[in-house]
């Protein structure tokens, strides 16, 4: 495989692609809804051509995701080498250094692709920056504070497109996603300290208090003219979910490949959460975009499953 190929493979595993397709989707749910409502007018973000507007968005979801997944690998290289030898930094794909670089040039790309969204958004990337720092550090050492610190990770990203947002249901739905899926592999794949009773009671607490924070200190619980009926719409992809998830779990062949497979399909099912509440909001034509891009993206995902050799066999048995 010549030497740029195998980089790029590298970066893609080590920058865990697919999480960044479901951030992605989260913060542009947040521009749309932003972008055509007029109450948002005096937003930078809403003054924005469409185009640069996801471009923007997109560039910061990116650069987030890479920035978090390279200092994790980073922090965590020499437990790796034991434990995950096959990760691009212990197997020698990347060298630390290039890793380093990696994270470092990510944050700044992110951070100068919000400052295009106003100087709030750069202000709220750092914010998320600093919890990434925090989880690697601490969070995810204390499953009760990991967990709760991985959800407002998520709610704050989503937040960089528009902070004066009052619609938060959307915002909660992800956060509580990201902190079930969060618990659910942590379980699976049997990290240390276990999830005790109290660690379950402190995660549920602090996803009560961050509920009640997104709920009373951002306006109402259902925008002007939306139907508490329409909220069938996120509720079936929510129900979606864990149907593909139940039936993912029982073709897997062990408890690692389930966490795996839950935090790709946790991502991906982003884009549906966001196609659904677009629906729900009655804005059928940037439904139907999210929903292409969610179609897209899976196929996406798939090639790079295939082409870093997730699926245990060599690149060269496959097309």
């Amino acid at each position: 495989m010549p030497l740029p190929t195998k980089q790029v493979i590298a970066a893609l595993k080590l920058t865990r692609f697919s999480v960044a397709i479901g951030a992605i989707a989260d913060i542009w749910l947040v521009l749309l809804i932003t972008k055509h409502d007029s109450a948002y007018v005096g937003t930078d973000v809403y003054l924005l051509p469409w185009w640069s507007a996801l471009l923007a968005t997109a560039i910061v979801a990116i650069g987030i995701c890479a920035f978090a997944a390279a200092l994790n690998d980073t922090i965590d290289a020499r437990h790796d080498a034991t434990f995950h030898p096959n990760r691009p930094i212990p197997s020698g794909w990347i060298p630390i250094a290039q890793a380093v670089v990696l994270m470092v040039s990510s944050l700044l790309i992110a951070l100068l692709a919000a400052s295009f969204l106003g100087a709030w958004p750069v202000r709220i990337g750092l914010l998320t920056a600093a919890a990434i720092l925090f989880y690697n550090v601490v969070g995810k050492h204390v499953p009760a504070i990991g967990v709760v610190a991985v959800g407002l990770i998520y709610a704050s990203h989503m937040l960089i497109a528009n902070i004066e947002l009052t619609f938060t249901l959307p915002v909660w739905m992800i956060m509580t996603h990201a902190m079930v899926c969060a618990m659910t592999t942590y379980h699976l794949e049997d990290k240390r300290p276990r999830l005790s009773v109290r660690a379950l009671v402190a995660i549920f607490l602090g996803w009560l208090f961050w509920s009640i924070v997104l709920f009373y200190g951002h306006g109402s619980l259902l925008p002007d003219g939306m139907e508490v009926t329409e909220l069938i719409w996120p509720l079936a992809a929510v129900a979606g979910f864990a149907m593909t998830v139940r039936w993912k779990l029982t073709k897997a062949k062990n408890s690692f490949l389930a966490a795996e497979k839950i935090r790709r399909y946790g991502a991906l099912w982003e884009c549906m959460y966001a196609a659904a509440w677009l629906m729900a909001l009655n804005l059928y034509w940037q439904a139907m975009f999210m929903f292409a891009f969610a179609v897209v993206s899976a196929i996406v995902v798939m090639l790079v499953k295939e082409a870093t050799g997730a699926t245990g066999k060599p690149i060269s048995w496959r097309i």
